[in-house]
């Protein structure tokens, strides 16, 4: 639902890419569909002098409206005296609107800068404001103790449900769906455990490397970059209890629950997990030991009672053959032609496809495998794309795509043994050939 309180968005960081690529044609393309509030304004913040506005718009859509509801603000971003000219610089924009407005300060800016910026905001009061929100893009932390410092650090000054942190995996239509899906189709409805189900799978892979981004990728790895948030995120959607279709605000806590039932699965580290690197990263990347992961794939189980013996993998990788994001569900067979699988289609082409057996036609008894599609593309003619869900449902004050506190520390908790056990073991890193299938890997 439409929130029309009075709002302005403050992009700290408004100068870098994410707001040429994704924020600022995100909010064009919900201002075309009449969703912002009536009053709505954009505060641009950046450490550089004379940003033209202009030059962040790109192939936005909407130009009119950006440049007619954006103001640029000039700040050093170190200094917590410039907090307090920030504020004077809202209650300015206020007065255009004539009452106060909610204001959301998205953090488009490094990791490593966000700590001190979050800090001057909630000591200039700034977090106190009524209506302040604080969006937060990923990662959160690198492993267990620092997302727990950094959950602490958050706490001093913002309360829970001020914070907005982003996966916009969990914005993507096909994910919103698994909820509507699971709990609007009794033959899934009714078959969504371990008595039916075999093995869930939920796959990342990505035809780019890293594309120059060597500095960031070095320190970061396929485990952190997107099993810890991305995929953790889909797979507690998945296993997760069905909240009452009138109590959307109770995913977080049900994906919190399902996050606390999961563990790497006993035994091995080094056979429940497999870390990989393409052939030639090192080249890249410079530096001839590198033991950075471009390839990730880890065996989880489940201790709650409906998923109990349920085979449960997590796989990403860069540099591999083909570009797509799924999770797939394997149904319990006595036969080869009993084998259903229901595939559930994030990217390139969102939507869902479910496998079943059928008679060939022709006088004898053979079978063969058909899929039932559904995709997005043939029946609506635009998606909103994430970013455009993501910056919606903060300004609607919707919780139910946005991980909590609690469920970062919880994917933390998960990897915590293999990243100390990675962190200390050379030799079991696979190299392999850029445009690799996952299974040449991993078998």
């Amino acid at each position: 639902m439409k929130n029309n309180k009075p709002t302005i968005l403050i992009i700290i960081g408004i100068s870098g890419d994410l707001s040429k690529r994704k924020l600022l044609p995100a909010i064009g393309e919900i201002a075309k569909t009449g969703m912002t509030p009536a009053q709505f304004k954009i505060l641009g913040v950046t450490r550089k002098k004379e940003v033209p506005l202009s030059s962040l718009l790109g192939d936005t859509t909407n130009k009119d409206y950006i440049e007619k509801n954006t103001e640029m603000f000039q700040m050093d971003l170190d200094d917590i005296k410039e907090y307090k000219k920030l504020e004077s610089k809202i209650e300015e924009m206020e007065k255009d609107f004539e009452s106060k407005a909610q204001c959301l300060f998205y953090l488009s800016v490094p990791p490593a800068t966000s700590k001190s910026i979050i800090e001057f905001i909630g000591e200039s009061g700034l977090a106190k404001r009524e209506g302040t929100k604080l969006l937060l893009e990923k990662p959160f932390g690198t492993d267990l103790n620092s997302a727990t410092e950094l959950v602490s650090h958050i706490d001093k000054y913002f309360e829970k449900e001020q914070i907005y942190r982003i996966d916009h995996y969990m914005a993507k239509e096909t994910a919103q769906n698994i909820i509507v899906f699971r709990n609007g189709n009794s033959l899934f409805k009714r078959t969504w455990n371990k008595d039916f189900i075999s093995k869930i799978e939920v796959t990342v892979s990505e035809e780019i490397g890293i594309e120059g981004r060597v500095g960031f990728y070095e320190q970061t790895g396929a485990l952190r970059d997107l099993i810890q948030s991305h995929l953790l995120q889909l797979l507690a959607l998945t296993l997760m209890e069905l909240p009452d279709e009138e109590h959307l605000d109770e995913v977080p806590r049900l994906r919190y629950e399902a996050l606390s039932k999961l563990k790497i699965k006993e035994g091995s580290l080094m056979t429940s997990a497999k870390r990989g690197q393409y052939k030639g990263y090192r080249e890249e990347v410079g530096n001839e030991k590198s033991m950075t992961e471009t390839f990730a794939s880890i065996d989880l189980e489940s201790s709650d009672e409906r998923w109990q013996g349920v085979e449960i993998n997590l796989t990403t990788g860069k540099a591999l053959k083909d570009k797509y994001t799924e999770i797939k569900i394997f149904y319990k067979k006595g036969h080869d032609h009993e084998s259903n699988e229901l595939l559930l289609r994030l990217q390139p082409d969102e939507g869902i496809s479910f496998s079943v057996w059928a008679k060939k036609p022709g006088y004898e008894h053979q079978v063969s495998k058909h899929a039932l599609n559904f995709s997005f593309k043939d029946h609506y003619t635009a998606l909103p794309e994430a970013y455009e869900q993501v910056l919606f449902n903060a300004i609607n004050g919707d919780h139910s795509l946005f991980s909590t506190s609690e469920e970062v520390i919880e994917t933390w908790r998960i990897l915590d043994e293999l990243q100390r056990a990675w962190a200390t073991s050379t030799y079991d890193l696979i190299i392999y050939k850029k445009g690799s299938i996952i299974s040449e890997i991993i078998n």
